[in-house]
């Protein structure tokens, strides 16, 4: 059984579609699956056992379009995306696809709740409450069943991490909770990450009033804004500086909790199975699958969620998210974890 699984980007996108390689294994356990991704994003794939070849998008690579396969998955609505799900030869064809005229369109039937998704507000906003796994399981015919992501973490790559921190001044104290405050969100959408005043008395209030370690994470967008928050804060703070994807996820598990929006640092957390409080306003929470092990706290403003690019009332959302719920919050969370840093394979 030969299956093309077309999963382009962004790369948290490509992160939580991992739970979906397990569930073709055990449906069809001789399966050779190949993951056609974006090249940017392929770091987050290498070394998954799941994924007998991994192939970057760029043009002639592998030659996977010469391949004739059983099933041809594709769970990615971008141009380039509808182009290789239209030249890949298959048997079956499930996921997203181009009509005639080069439009969009639900492939078949199991896709078409998914595809509706993108179209109908009412449905995506207020009706549905099905996380991302449970409809792309659904397009492929089958049934979620908390399959975890899937995400290759080694000895060497967490070895790296703690270089990394030890170097940014970070000792570790027995006993001590380290939290992590993600203060990215990327640019595709609006109200995903809160004011820098917002994340200044954030870390205060962790580090003075729970007496917690605190890491600034994020990347190269956020350098700038840790820098001053860490200048500015009245708390010790340990900046994480930006990293390559591994060395971050080896950051963010050496974590106790992680605060941060819906974005990329909230997917690793999953991956990496550190507890997450997560905030939403702008993107639908309950798409995230958290796995029993964080919590979420939504906006309660008239116009979310609404995926704007360009928020039209700067981002009042994100101003209104109270610190002192998120520090109540990650109290709660600190006092019960059972955080075990488990090793990933």
């Amino acid at each position: 059984m030969k299956i093309l699984l077309i999963k382009l980007g962004a790369l948290g996108d490509v992160l939580r579609t991992t739970p979906l390689l397990e569930g073709l294994r055990k449906k069809y356990p001789n399966c050779e699956i190949t993951w056609l991704v974006d090249g940017r994003h392929r770091g987050v794939l290498d070394g998954n056992p799941l994924i007998s070849r991994l192939v970057s998008l760029e043009a002639g690579e592998g030659g996977w379009a010469n391949v004739s396969y059983d099933l041809v998955i594709n769970l990615d609505k971008e141009p380039e995306a509808l182009e290789a799900f239209t030249a890949a030869r298959g048997a079956h064809k499930r996921g997203f696809g181009a009509d005639k005229q080069g439009s969009l369109c639900a492939a078949d039937a199991s896709s078409d709740y998914a595809f509706r998704l993108g179209v109908d507000d009412e449905l995506k906003f207020k009706l549905n409450q099905k996380t991302y796994q449970e409809i792309c399981f659904e397009q492929v015919d089958l049934h979620f069943e908390k399959e975890e992501y899937r995400f290759s973490l080694s000895a060497r790559q967490s070895a790296l991490a703690e270089e990394a921190l030890t170097a940014r001044g970070w000792q570790p104290k027995k006993g001590a909770r380290v939290v992590g405050v993600n203060t990215g969100s990327g640019a595709r959408f609006a109200g995903k990450r809160l004011p820098v005043e917002s994340y200044k008395s954030l870390v205060e209030k962790l580090a003075n009033g729970l007496g917690a370690t605190v890491f600034l994470l994020g990347g190269q967008d956020e350098v700038e804004r840790n820098a001053w928050i860490k200048k500015n804060a009245a708390a010790p703070v340990i900046d994480t500086g930006s990293h390559p994807i591994h060395v971050f996820a080896g950051i963010v598990r050496t974590c106790d909790l992680v605060i941060t929006g819906d974005t990329t640092a909230l997917h690793i957390a999953v991956a990496v199975r550190t507890p997450v409080l997560a905030y939403f306003a702008s993107t639908c929470a309950q798409e995230i699958e958290l796995y029993g092990r964080g919590r979420k706290i939504v906006s309660g403003i008239e116009c979310s969620p609404c995926y704007k690019r360009v928020c039209p009332i700067d981002e009042q959302c994100m101003k209104d998210m109270r610190v002192d719920e998120l520090v109540r919050q990650a109290d709660e969370m600190l006092r019960k974890s059972t955080h075990d840093k488990i090793r990933l394979s």
